[in-house]
């Protein structure tokens, strides 16, 4: 009978079917038994670790909070490592909900053009934070206009609450990334062709520019950031 009934189904649907459960494994064992310890990539005592994209100053150190102020440019403090598979914690708190901001992850800091002169430009996959209802959650292409959430699945949500401390979570594992907010999951892609233009990249916290920018800065905060690494490769 089950045989029967696979032979009746769509190749298609089959075919997505086999590799979501494919894809679910991968991200299991790697959890279960290929995960290192978690590292404390923010303590609220400093910023080691951490450089501010462009040398800006728009991130400071305060009441054991990292706390973003807006400007007229996006800008980002970004992690001195890179990380390829990994699985990521933190608490973020948008203190004005005229502000996004955003986690990247794997991301480049630098383009190179035709003519081989190297920039800087902050580039790859980020987690979207934003107001409630929003697409907080959701994976945009920073740098390339576009999103890495399918349309179809680029929903809003109300799992930030305003105004308060939200838990994010992501798991990167091959051209899977998961996220969560407050242990509810938002984003479930699996981009090959993203996977293939950034593999691997550092962690930034992204304070987004305001047009016209008022004389009053917006703000958002971070706090309790860890990460832990899975090994690429399992054993053979």
């Amino acid at each position: 009978m089950l045989s029967d009934s696979i032979c009746r189904s769509d190749r298609a649907t089959t075919h997505r079917y086999f590799s979501t459960i494919v894809l679910v494994a991968i991200s299991f064992c790697s959890s279960s038994a290929f995960a290192d310890d978690w590292t404390t990539l923010f303590d609220g005592k400093s910023l080691d670790g951490w450089k501010a994209s462009r040398d800006n100053t728009q991130f400071t150190l305060s009441d054991g909070v990292i706390v973003g102020a807006s400007s007229s440019q996006t800008q980002f403090l970004h992690t001195v490592e890179e990380y390829g598979d990994f699985e990521l914690e933190l608490e973020v708190k948008l203190h004005d909900p005229d502000l996004n901001s955003g986690i990247q992850i794997r991301t480049g800091l630098t383009r190179t053009n035709d003519a081989g002169k190297v920039r800087p430009s902050v580039h790859g996959p980020q987690v979207d934070i934003g107001k409630s209802p929003g697409r907080s959650g959701h994976l945009f292409n920073q740098g390339n206009g576009a999103w890495i959430t399918p349309q179809e699945d680029l929903t809003r949500n109300e799992l930030m609450v305003n105004g308060e401390w939200n838990k994010l979570r992501v798991l990167a594992v091959g051209p899977r990334i998961q996220t969560w907010i407050n242990g509810k999951q938002v984003a479930d892609v699996a981009d090959d062709e993203a996977y293939a233009k950034y593999p691997s990249g550092v962690i930034a916290l992204q304070v987004h520019g305001v047009k016209k920018s008022p004389e009053k800065a917006r703000h958002v905060s971070f706090r309790s950031i860890r990460v832990r690494k899975f090994q690429s490769k399992t054993n053979e």
